[in-house]
């Protein structure tokens, strides 16, 4: 798992970077996470999913087998 923090690198820039190193998935915490919900991003369908922060760790635990 990657965490960008970096500052002053525009989300753009975060994605192509992801794509570069071949991410499968991308968690976008963007305006829904005032109201507790994150996208999910498969790369490989290229769907997107809104889920609820709570829920965000679980996905990943049953998503890895």
């Amino acid at each position: 798992m990657l965490y960008d923090d970096r500052p002053k690198v525009s989300p753009g820039v975060k994605f192509g970077d992801a794509e570069l190193l071949g991410v499968p998935t991308v968690v976008i915490v963007g305006r829904g996470a005032a109201d507790g919900v994150v996208e999910l991003w498969d790369r490989r369908s290229n769907e997107r999913t809104e889920v609820p922060a709570s829920e965000l760790v679980e996905r990943f635990r049953s998503s890895l087998g």
